[in-house]
């Protein structure tokens, strides 16, 4: 039995259809009609006397959504008598659901697929590799123009990957990925990502009417269970290696990496919790008069095992975890008590996130004017540590030095050095780095280097400090060069001050 309707819907002559044996599978959508069959037998095969389907049927305009509800009559022996289907045209809403789910897998800017969807096709499909693509210095791109430009040329970018035939996700910000679903020797894949580091560098990006070059940073994992975290690692590897490209090894066993980086998280926020993080102060001493004028103030951590955990084992897993501000801030109401009633001044050492966080800036300042200790503390900023953003480095400066306080650059002499930036910032001191230090007594050439700082330093007014003063031999040869405090082993070790 069938309705009039079907006719206008289905295309199908009513009295034809009345007239003849018509098997109404033959309406139903192809790609569809397995799965209608197979859910039919399994309702009938249960006893189920109604339930509800969604397929498509194919209609003189082409494939339609239907719901079909199902209604079943069954006899004395428990097999269908009568079953009755009532079809709801539900494209409608299909389609809203397939537009909804087409824009969660969408990237809005670039209108790629996104991480969403990548990991959903991993799930979906054996997938054998993964390869992320980072713009290189894309922030800079972005402080320089604009975001507007940048969204720019992240939409260039990925019509670029588009227009070389490769099937591209945008997985966030700067970051690109596609994967690999063939098994492909590492060999092979590396000829083509030459080649589409080649084509990307005769590429020009539009900015108006200018145009640039836009470099990435490959990262790639082979075979793994973890493509795109492994892919990641890769990635931070080849930046960290300045090179274009790099391959995920196994051997480095990012799942212990990523166990200890955890645990040290955890064990930071318990250290501050529980005032944990304290300070030892390491000695400095006057080359002329032999005593000890200033301290060093050196964080370290205890854990939970009483342990005492040196500084370049937690501070880097702080910076990561957002930690670290609160760190300076322990360090520098520490000091700032312990010196309160001390003669000497102290110093302690500040990072340029420190220096950009306003509310960090705002404590340090609170707190050197309610101790009182302004004009004996020295803050060092490291020579190499991001010191080329003068405006945030030199508003600090202008801020700490109408109290009373000092400056000093940390690590001088450490790869590039450059004497314009303590010229800009109107340093009070300079300190030598260990690494011209440590073997001077029988290296001419970091003798004479160490002798030009000295002698820079006189003609603007600065003093300085030789770190690392290990031994005797190396004392006496900065004694003889003329620098004017020493700092090491050689003169005392960082330790608890009573």
């Amino acid at each position: 039995m069938a309705y009039l309707y079907v006719e206008a819907v289905l295309g199908i002559n009513y009295e034809k259809l009345m007239s003849s044996v018509v098997k109404f599978s033959d309406y139903i959508y192809p790609d569809d009609l397995a799965k209608v069959l197979e859910e039919v037998d399994d309702f009938l095969s249960k006893k189920i006397k109604s339930f509800e389907q969604e397929y498509r049927i194919l209609t003189q305009n082409g494939p339609m959504w239907v719901k079909d509800f199902t209604v079943v009559e069954y006899d004395d022996l428990s097999l269908p008598k009568l079953i009755k289907g009532y079809l709801l045209n539900n494209s409608a809403e299909v389609e809203a659901q397939i537009e909804i789910q087409r824009i969660s897998h969408t990237d809005t800017l670039t209108s790629l697929q996104n991480r969403q969807k990548m990991k959903l096709d991993m799930a979906e499909r054996a997938t054998y590799g993964c390869i992320v693509f980072n713009i290189d210095k894309f922030r800079e791109i972005n402080d320089l123009f604009g975001i507007s430009i940048g969204d720019s040329i992240l939409v260039q970018v990925a019509e670029w990957f588009t227009s070389i035939g490769l099937k591209i996700y945008r997985i966030g910000g700067d970051e690109f990925a596609m994967l690999l679903h063939e098994r492909v020797k590492w060999e092979m894949l590396r000829d083509y990502i030459k080649q589409w580091l080649k084509q990307l560098s005769h590429t020009l990006f539009h900015i108006g009417n200018e145009s640039i070059s836009i470099r990435v940073n490959i990262g790639v994992s082979l075979g793994g269970a973890k493509l795109l975290t492994q892919a990641d690692i890769a990635l931070h590897n080849a930046k960290e290696a300045k090179i274009s490209y790099a391959l995920y090894e196994v051997t480095e066993n990012i799942e212990e990496t990523y166990r200890i980086n955890i645990a040290m998280a955890a064990t930071i926020h318990k250290a501050l919790a529980e005032k944990n993080i304290i300070c030892h102060y390491q000695p400095i001493v006057d080359f002329t008069t032999g005593k000890i004028t200033k301290y060093e103030t050196l964080v370290r951590l205890i854990d939970e095992s009483g342990s005492i955990i040196a500084p370049l084992q937690f501070l880097p897993i702080a910076k990561k975890t957002k930690l670290y501000s609160q760190i300076t801030r322990s360090v520098v109401h520490q000091a700032c008590e312990k010196f309160a009633n001390r003669e000497e001044e102290f110093s302690i050492n500040l990072s340029i996130d420190d220096i950009e966080d306003a509310l960090t800036v705002q404590d340090i300042i609170h707190t050197l004017i309610q101790t009182k200790t302004a004009s004996r503390i020295v803050f060092e900023i490291l020579e190499s540590d991001g010191i080329e953003n003068y405006d945030s480095v030199q508003y600090f400066i202008t801020q700490v030095k109408v109290l009373g306080a000092k400056i000093a650059i940390d690590d001088f002499g450490t790869g590039y050095s450059n004497f314009e930036h303590i010229l800009k910032l109107y340093v009070d001191c300079i300190k030598i780095d260990g690494s011209l230090v440590r073997n001077i007594a029988t290296n001419e050439r970091h003798a004479i280097i160490v002798e030009t700082i000295v002698d820079f330093s006189r003609k603007i007014g600065a003093k300085t400090i030789a770190e690392f003063v290990s031994d005797e031999a190396i004392f006496d040869t900065l004694k003889t060069l003329g620098v004017d405090y020493s700092q090491g082993y050689y003169t005392g070790k960082p330790e608890p001050l009573l």
